[in-house]
């Protein structure tokens, strides 16, 4: 038996009870809290905002019984960067907050949003939640909004203040390996001379947020590709060269976990 996921199975039937009013408090009141913020923007600090989400993302994470290991931290440097990973399912943006909550309160590094898509708008909760860490919304319907986006990123990333996060197929790929990647995502980072650091999630496959099934999520930084190693080359071939470093990984921990299964 595994040890360690016993007691992380004991822990969340002990603790699920306690945390479930806390997550759903928080979730009803993210409207209140961001309008609060729009009115008054000097009434919340950027930190202020995203220790808010950070505790709201801590509680749906430990609901969902996700076990969440995170590898490579220190391939993440102290300035902003695109971030570019694969995506699975919805549970991947929480993945990620979860690592970076444990992560700005362990090293020196900037909070992360992300660019998601305008159907967020539609579950009015998670909506302002992502309003209050500055996420950009994607109409993927309408390839004049891609324009509107990517100039977005470029004032965020000029800013200094917070890093991106991009998932770069594009779309949830339902396989258990990765899809097609989308060399225009990376356009910021050549406007901005910011680096790319790829990540690879993996365990979020056919995983259901609303579901207490356990999960055994990995979360790897991968080195990150300065300015000057990429901006020779054009998109295309850079997307080529982060997804085959991404597949590499991506079966690396996935032979890992199956080992230890055995």
């Amino acid at each position: 038996m595994d040890i360690k996921k016993f007691i992380f199975q004991v822990w969340h039937k002990i603790g699920f009870i306690f945390s479930l009013p806390v997550l759903y408090t928080k979730m009803k009141s993210s409207k209140r809290k961001f309008n609060d913020y729009e009115s008054n923007p000097e009434s919340l600090t950027l930190e202020e905002r995203y220790s808010y989400v950070y505790s709201a993302v801590s509680h749906a994470i430990f609901c969902s019984n996700t076990k969440i290991t995170i590898k490579g931290q220190k391939n993440i440097p102290n300035k902003p960067v695109l971030f570019v990973a694969n995506h699975k399912a919805n549970l991947d943006v929480l993945v990620v907050l979860k690592a970076f909550s444990k992560l700005t309160r362990e090293m020196d590094i900037l909070n992360t949003t992300f660019v998601s898509k305008k159907e967020l708008q539609e579950k009015v909760d998670v909506y302002y939640a992502a309003k209050l860490i500055n996420t950009i919304f994607l109409d993927r319907k309408n390839l004049r909004d891609a324009l509107r986006v990517i100039k977005e990123e470029k004032e965020m990333l000029l800013k200094g203040e917070q890093s991106i996060m991009v998932f770069i197929e594009g779309t949830r790929v339902k396989q258990d390996s990765l899809g097609e990647f989308k060399s225009a995502v990376l356009e910021p980072a050549y406007s901005t001379y910011c680096s790319i650091v790829p990540v690879v999630i993996h365990g979020t496959l056919n995983a259901d947020i609303k579901k207490t099934k356990y999960k055994d999520v990995t979360i790897e930084f991968l080195p990150p590709l300065k300015y000057k190693e990429f901006i020779n080359y054009n998109k295309e071939t850079v997307a080529l060269k982060i997804k085959e470093k991404m597949e590499k990984k991506y079966l690396e921990i996935k032979e890992s976990k199956t080992k230890k299964k055995k």
